[in-house]
C-alpha cells in the first residue's frame, strides 16, 4: 500500500512509485525482496537486519547515504506483554517507506491511512508525515497512562483502608515491570527521534524540523509520566512495608499487655502453688476468695495502667 502526495491523494503501486514526488507506504519484506529494494536503494544488509529475531527490544538508528534506517518496535501500553508489533523504517528524500515485520493487528497501514487522511495536501512534508503517523500510533497511550494513575490511586486507597490482600505486594511488582516496558519503549522513540532532529543525512528541511520537535517533546511527556508513575509506585510499597511493620506491632503491643497482665496471675499461682504446710492461707476459710479476689484486682488495675497510658 503506497500513497503519493501531490494535488490529491492517490494509492499508487510499488511499480509507479516516483522518487521526485512526496510518497508513504507500508510493504512487507517479501515486496522489498521482489524488485523494490533496489529500486528504492534499500540494502541487502538492511534487508538482512529485518529479518533478524525480534527478540531485542531496542534497535540502533542507521544514518548513511542518504537515508535513515531503524527497526522499531510498536507496543500496545494497555498490554506490554502481549505481541509487539515491529516495523522497518525507511526514510530517504520524498520518501517514508514502512517495512512490516510483524503486525497481527492490521495497525500499522490502519495507522498509515489515517494519516494520509489527516495531513494537509497544501502543507504536507515528509517531517510532517513522520510526525503524524507517530501521534497515530500513540494516540491512546494518555488515556491507558491514566488508567494506571487510578489502579495506583485504588491501591493507595486500599493500604488506607487496610483492605489488601495477599497478592498486594506482588500486583505492584508485576504494575512496576509493565511500566519498566514502556519506558523503554518510549525511550526508544526519543532515541528515533533524536537522531532525526541532528539530520546527519541532511534529509530533512531545517525549516520543518520543528515537527519533530513537537512530536519528541510529546513522547518526553509521555516517558516522564511513566517514570512518575514508577516512583508512584514506590511510594506505594513503602506504604504498604509501613502498614504491615504496623499492623505487625499493634499485635505485638496487644501480646505485650496480655503477658503483662497475667505476669502478677502467673506469679501469684506459683506462690500459692508451693504448698508448705504452715501457710495461714490455706487453712483459711477465706483464703480462695481472697485469692480470687486479688487476681480480679490486679487484672483490672493493669488495665487501667495500660488504658491510661493509651496502650490500649
Amino acid at each position: 500500500m503506497l500513497y503519493e502526495f501531490s494535488d490529491a491523494l492517490r494509492q499508487i503501486e510499488t511499480d509507479r512509485l516516483d522518487e521526485t514526488r512526496l510518497s508513504a507506504g507500508v510493504v512487507t519484506l517479501d515486496a522489498l525482496k521482489a524488485g523494490l529494494a533496489a529500486r528504492v536503494g534499500f540494502g541487502a544488509a538492511l534487508i538482512e537486519e529485518c529479518e533478524k529475531t525480534d527478540a531485542r527490544f531496542r534497535s540502533a538508528v542507521e544514518i548513511g547515504d542518504g537515508r535513515l534506517f531503524a527497526v522499531v518496535s510498536v507496543r500496545d501500553i494497555a498490554n506490554v506483554y502481549g505481541a509487539r508489533d515491529r516495523i522497518g523504517l525507511f526514510v530517504k528524500k520524498n520518501l517514508l517507506l514502512l517495512v512490516s515485520l510483524r503486525d497481527d493487528d492490521r495497525s500499522i497501514p490502519a495507522a498509515l491511512e489515517e494519516t494520509a487522511r489527516l495531513v494537509n495536501l497544501k502543507t504536507v512534508s515528509l517531517e510532517r508525515l513522520i510526525c503524524v503517523f507517530f501521534e497515530r500510533l500513540l494516540s491512546r497511550d494518555g488515556s491507558d497512562l491514566e488508567s494506571f494513575d487510578n489502579r495506583i490511586a485504588s491501591m493507595e486507597a486500599q493500604i488506607e483502608n487496610d483492605s489488601t490482600g495477599k497478592s498486594f505486594n506482588g500486583e505492584i511488582l508485576s504494575l512496576r515491570r509493565r511500566l519498566l516496558v514502556i519506558h523503554s519503549y518510549y525511550e526508544q522513540l526519543l532515541d528515533l527521534f533524536d537522531a532525526m532532529l541532528e539530520n546527519e543525512a541532511d534529509l530533512f528541511q531545517p525549516k520543518n524540523l520543528y515537527h519533530f520537535r513537537t512530536a519528541r517533546d510529546k513522547i518526553a511527556r509521555l516517558s516522564a509520566n511513566t517514570q512518575l508513575l514508577r516512583d508512584s509506585l514506590v511510594q506505594v510499597r513503602e506504604a504498604y512495608m509501613a502498614a504491615l511493620d504496623y499492623n505487625a506491632n499493634r499485635i505485638m503491643k496487644v501480646f505485650t499487655v496480655v503477658t503483662t497482665v497475667f505476669l502478677p496471675l502467673t506469679l501469684i499461682v506459683g506462690w500459692y502453688g508451693m504448698n508448705f504446710k504452715f501457710m495461714p492461707e490455706l487453712a483459711s476459710r477465706f483464703g480462695y476468695p481472697a485469692v480470687i479476689l486479688l487476681s480480679v484486682l490486679v487484672v483490672v488495675l493493669s488495665l487501667i495502667f495500660f488504658k491510661r497510658k493509651r496502650l490500649l
